[in-house]
């Protein structure tokens, strides 16, 4: 028998863990901090399940998800240094257009 764990066989979170964790600050990049997200996304989904019983957390849900895309789409105007007027107006055209129902 050998004395050493078994390792874990990698699922879902590690996949994501792996494909984002460059983007965090070197600090962030241990296996503290990624347990500590495993876990906090283990209880939104488990929050998520208990909304999606209701049809007002059915709606709840849809407009979070909503609120991400409109986040994502911004995302590269928000982030450069000094967007210009017509950048800012361009980002929000193609909000409205993805986000029409």
């Amino acid at each position: 028998m050998s004395s050493r764990p078994s390792a874990r066989i990698p699922d879902w979170f590690d996949r994501i863990w792996d494909e984002h964790a460059p983007k965090l600050p070197i600090y962030l990049r241990n296996s503290a901090t990624k347990e500590m997200a495993r876990n906090l996304m283990h209880g939104v989904i488990q929050i998520a399940a208990v909304q999606a019983q209701t049809p007002q957390g059915v709606r709840a849900l849809i407009a979070f998800s909503r609120i991400t895309a409109i986040l994502k789409g911004v995302q590269g105007v928000c982030d450069s240094p000094d967007p210009s007027p017509e950048e800012v107006a361009a980002a929000v055209e193609r909000l409205v257009q993805r986000v029409k129902p």
